[in-house]
């Protein structure tokens, strides 16, 4: 009789453990990696806002359900930061939980999903081109007098997010920048190289509407020297930027590649000393548009 209730025991408990893990296919794949659509829904007791483990053989993630009919079921990543690492086609097991993985797998799954659900700080050189326009200056032992600003700029930059910064990443980099001024009588070109540094803050808010792109915000200094010249005259001095302000958004293209463009204020002071000895200090204030590519590694 006792080992008529072990094996009746131990069969029941194999139905429930079959039952509990399931093989599944991902039916579908949001561009955004965010979200993600399987075969199992309602039929089979699901509902909106229950919450699932997906292992594959070597990545597992925790997912709530958003959307559940009949047969299909919306699912969307509990951890904002991650990225779905499963395509459209895989076969995953399928475990209905309602507490974090580690309480329900093994060791090694557990270690699999702690690394997928941390952040990665991620790295990358960012190639700009750039335009532009002067909105005001002042300059010293010289007449009040109108001028019409404008150029071009070519910078290349290291990027890297903060760990644990929340969004926030810094920058490192320099630019060459050519611009000609025109006064009423004369025509002058000035060239700059800077070194530049800025801090970033990356917004996920609009990820979904951008197509897994961001919208970010930026201030940074930089510091360089300025050569101004035109007929029968040049003068040279370091030249500082500070600060500069910056709004923008990024688009990616895929995994690696991404297009970016932003839009910025800058304020820049220029020390240039003349061939007399005379020291000109040059007070400005510009409007940049910037565009470029992203490059990860």
């Amino acid at each position: 009789m006792q080992l008529r209730h072990t094996i009746f025991l131990c069969l029941l408990f194999l139905s429930v453990s079959a039952h509990a893990f399931e093989l599944i296919m991902i039916q579908a794949v949001s561009d955004t990696k965010k979200t993600f659509i399987t075969r199992n829904g309602k039929r089979q007791g699901l509902q909106p806002g229950m919450t699932g483990t997906f292992t594959a053989e070597d990545v597992s993630v925790l997912a709530k359900a958003i959307n559940v009919s009949g047969n299909f079921t919306q699912w969307q990543i509990v951890n904002s930061e991650a990225l779905l690492p499963f395509e459209k086609g895989t076969i995953v097991t399928y475990y209905p939980a309602t507490e974090y993985i580690w309480a329900l797998s093994p060791e090694s799954e557990r270690k699999k999903y702690i690394k997928t659900m941390i952040p990665v700080a991620r790295r990358s050189w960012v190639f700009k081109g750039g335009l532009t326009r002067g909105l005001s200056e002042s300059v010293s032992d010289a007449p009040a007098n109108t001028s019409k600003r404008g150029g071009f700029t070519g910078e290349i930059y290291f990027e890297k997010d903060i760990p644990n910064g929340g969004g926030l990443a810094f920058d490192i980099g320099v630019r060459y920048e050519r611009e000609v001024i025109n006064y009423s009588g004369a025509s002058l070109v000035t060239t700059r190289n800077l070194l530049i540094g800025d801090v970033l803050y990356y917004f996920d808010s609009f990820r979904d509407f951008l197509s897994g792109g961001k919208f970010f915000l930026g201030a940074g200094l930089g510091y360089g020297m300025s050569n101004t010249s035109t007929v029968g005259l040049e003068q040279s001095g370091p030249v500082s930027l500070l600060p500069t302000v910056k709004a923008g958004v990024t688009l990616p293209f895929n995994e690696t590649w991404e297009f970016l463009t932003d839009a910025a204020f800058e304020s820049l002071n220029t020390r240039e000393e003349q061939e007399d000895g005379r020291v000109q200090t040059t007070t400005q204030t510009n409007f940049k548009f910037g565009f470029g590519l992203r490059r990860f590694f």
